[in-house]
């Protein structure tokens, strides 16, 4: 890579942190606090749990499931 591109990809990069920045900055200037600080908060728990909300209704169709069949296998027991 030559230094022209570097030196692109550089000032590309430097320019979308100073904007976040800024743009966090005005934010938090106008007072949208509150509103800032829970869009960042659940920024990172979806970061940290990309499939959060998928699992919850994963285990929740699982267990519904398992009520389901429970009186079925009861009635198979009783066959027997």
């Amino acid at each position: 890579m030559d230094a022209g591109k570097a030196a692109l990809v550089i000032v590309i990069t430097l320019i979308i942190v100073v904007g976040l920045n800024i743009g966090i900055y005005v934010s938090l200037k106008r007072g949208n606090k509150p509103h800032t600080i829970d869009t960042i908060r659940k920024a990172t728990i979806s970061l940290q749990h990309p499939f959060g909300k998928e699992d919850d209704a994963l285990k929740e169709l699982s267990q519904r499931v398992a009520e389901l069949r429970k009186p079925d296998d009861e009635e198979e027991l009783g066959e027997q």
